[in-house]
């Protein structure tokens, strides 16, 4: 055998060696650590190692890149020098970032924010089952964006979910990086009118926004993205949202209930228009609180971080038509209003 044969094989026997490498350090991670905390590889290599028919870009790039990138706050807009538009406020969790030139307004409704944050981290253990502490995610701590006014909040939406997933929301939304090997929340947002705007509890909006979105994120986040499950919206939206009511039962149209007894499934087909996602999945989650208890409820949650739902009431030997007509049932006796 030649020279420039031997030194062919040797290059081809690296190259694959490296492969071998690479996926094992990978899989050896995608066992032993958070998913929250994986640092992914970047496109180009995902790439590159697919031309070696190990293994398909597309089963491991199901949403937007998330990383490499620095998992602290020394990349977050209000952190940038060259921003020059933010004070902070910042505690052992969360840093609330708010415009200089409304310094003391400002201050003020950080505060809120980060009290309101703490008082809820603390309920989200016992909801969620756990809950993402700096100490879990390299350092990184919540970072909430206060704009002060629509059009700055809709700028700063734009440029932080260029590269980030988010929904827009009256009050307030999350802009996360979300992948198979790690879950980023770059920022929430709250829209200034949260601060001045009751809800029918007699509470300021903002206090929603706050249990909301970090309830929101820390699902998110919990959630294993090497498992090909399937993430249903109705569910998601249940759990933030009754989470955000603090108990407060959520009031449907008798419209409203008979679509859901006519049209749903504890499936993903469960309705997803005129808000019927988000309404009945609410009830449906306190629904489900009211009847099996809290703990019964975290471990549904939790039986969801690596199956479908439906998949999940199996496990726990729950029959998914019963559940519905028992909560269909349960809607009968709420409180119901017309407009």
């Amino acid at each position: 055998m030649n020279k420039k044969v031997i030194a062919k094989v040797a290059t081809i026997v690296g190259v694959m060696a490296i492969i071998a490498l690479m996926i094992a350090k990978l899989y050896d991670i995608g066992i032993h650590r958070p998913s929250l905390v994986f640092k992914q590889l970047s496109p180009n290599t995902i790439q590159w190692l697919n031309t070696f028919n190990q293994f398909n870009p597309e089963s491991i790039m199901k949403a937007a890149s998330v990383g490499p990138f620095e998992w602290d706050n020394k990349d977050d807009i209000g952190q940038k020098h060259t921003a020059g538009k933010w004070s902070k406020e910042e505690d052992a969790n969360v840093i609330v970032y708010y415009r200089k030139d409304r310094e003391a307004k400002g201050q003020q409704n950080a505060r809120k924010v980060m009290e309101c944050s703490e008082s809820a981290i603390l309920e989200i253990r016992d909801y969620l089952g756990t809950y993402h502490l700096p100490s879990d995610l390299n350092g990184r701590k919540v970072p909430f964006y206060l704009p002060s006014n629509d059009e700055e909040y809709t700028k700063l939406l734009s440029k932080m979910s260029s590269d980030g997933a988010s929904a827009k929301s009256k009050y307030g939304c999350s802009i996360i990086m979300i992948g198979p090997l790690g879950c980023q929340l770059k920022g929430i947002l709250i829209h200034p009118t949260a601060f001045t705007t009751s809800n029918a509890n007699g509470d300021l909006e903002y206090n929603r926004v706050v249990r909301r979105e970090l309830a929101y994120y820390t699902y998110i986040a919990t959630l294993d993205y090497n498992k090909d499950s399937h993430r249903f919206a109705w569910f998601v939206q249940g759990i933030t949202d009754s989470f955000a009511l603090e108990g407060q039962e959520l009031p449907l149209k008798p419209q409203h209930i008979a679509r859901l007894e006519r049209e749903c499934s504890l499936t993903s087909e469960f309705p997803s228009t005129d808000k019927m996602s988000q309404w009945g999945g609410t009830s449906f989650i306190q629904f489900y609180e009211r009847t099996y208890g809290r703990a019964q409820l975290k471990k549904l949650i939790i039986t969801t971080d690596s199956l479908s739902v439906d998949s999940a009431f199996i496990v726990l030997n729950q029959n998914t038509d019963s559940l519905k007509q028992q909560w269909i049932q349960s809607l009968q006796t709420i409180e119901t209003y017309e407009e």
